[in-house]
């Protein structure tokens, strides 16, 4: 499976599935260096969950862990810290690919997962002094190791939230070369679901963000909103190269399972991809794009030898238009003419800028 991590739209999925948790207590925490983290919770008339951790990957429910043989020094951390604590809730931040467990048990603590770049798991305080992190970064704008002050990256646009307004202006706005692009960096989508907005909304995802006007936008608009609301009743829809948390438009799913966190379990972390298979999966791109491209053409064909025989079978009136806009041509101007034409039922706009005549055939 290529999917090698998951987008902020996936995590608000899978953090939706984990709510049960809330109000349970983590009996049991495993990590080995180099592999997944592993925390076990028990909820009260639930049972037992098993949350598997992969920084910088996905987390996710979970029914199998290997065997600890020797547990990491920052797992000893948290036993110490987490064992037993209980469940006060769990959180996205912003739209953004972080989870914040708060916890308790005498003092309160926060367990923070980061699924961006490289990923990281911090422990804190209550008042979001770093107790202990899995990694020890620095970064250009805030530092992660222990005494320090946990900062949240610097947020960017909430798609969660954002108003109409502020969403549309981001659109016509933009410089990115389309629409897609524009909805998946500008507004944190991620590719997958920035085309998939298009297409419910029936906007081309390769046109001008510049040109797509306010109706359009609203449309788009609607389709996020849509989408949102999706989220809070995921399932999974496992594809040749996606899981995701409801079915995309025009495309089959190859398996669905009852919930996200059980499809995004099928993912193997730290497997790599053999490079006759990223090779094959470039030419089935390939293929692909070529077989679009053939329908559109095969499409213009159809539409143009329509319009031919039209013009054909309009030939001699419109030959006379011709004469006639020739023989005005020679004694007035362009304005002059467009009056003149403006007259005839048929003429539908004279464009003076670009010296077009607009007929109805």
């Amino acid at each position: 499976m290529p999917k090698k991590n998951i987008s902020s739209f996936e995590l608000t999925a899978l953090i939706q599935e984990l709510q049960p948790l809330v109000k349970g207590k983590i009996p049991h925490l495993y990590h080995q260096e180099s592999q997944e983290l592993f925390l076990q919770f028990h909820v009260p008339n639930k049972g037992k969950h098993l949350l598997k951790i992969i920084p910088g990957k996905w987390l996710c429910f979970t029914q199998f862990k290997e065997a600890a043989i020797r547990p990491s020094g920052f797992c000893m951390l948290l036993r110490k810290y987490l064992d037993n604590a209980f469940v006060k809730s769990i959180s996205q931040k912003d739209s953004e690919r972080i989870i914040v467990f708060e916890l308790e048990k005498k003092e309160k603590y926060s367990l923070i997962i980061e699924l961006f770049s490289k990923g990281n798991v911090v422990l804190t305080d209550e008042h979001l002094i770093i107790i202990g992190a899995l990694e020890k970064q620095e970064w250009k704008d805030r530092s992660v190791k222990p005494g320090e002050k946990y900062l949240f990256p610097a947020s960017a646009v909430n798609w969660k939230t954002i108003p109409e307004k502020e969403f549309i202006k981001i659109i016509q706005h933009s410089d990115k070369k389309n629409l897609a692009t524009t909805l998946a960096t500008d507004l944190g989508l991620g590719g997958v679901y920035a085309e998939e907005v298009c297409t419910r909304a029936g906007i081309d995802k390769n046109s001008l963000p510049t040109v797509i006007t306010a109706p359009e936008c609203k449309k788009i608009y609607s389709s996020l909103q849509q989408m949102i609301t999706l989220l809070e009743k995921p399932q999974g829809y496992i594809y040749a190269e996606q899981i995701t948390p409801f079915p995309l438009s025009n495309c089959t799913p190859l398996k669905e399972t009852p919930t996200y966190n059980e499809a995004i379990d099928t993912l193997i972390p730290f497997a790599k991809a053999s490079p006759y298979e990223k090779k094959i999966k470039s030419m089935e791109y390939m293929i692909h794009e070529q077989q679009d491209a053939i329908i559109k053409q095969e499409q213009l064909i159809i539409e143009n030898t329509k319009k031919g025989e039209l013009i054909y079978e309009k030939y001699q009136p419109l030959a006379k238009l011709l004469e006639i806009v020739s023989e005005m041509r020679k004694t007035k101007k362009w304005d002059e003419i467009s009056t003149e034409l403006k007259k005839e039922k048929k003429i539908q706009r004279v464009d003076l800028k670009t010296k077009k005549i607009m007929v109805e055939l």
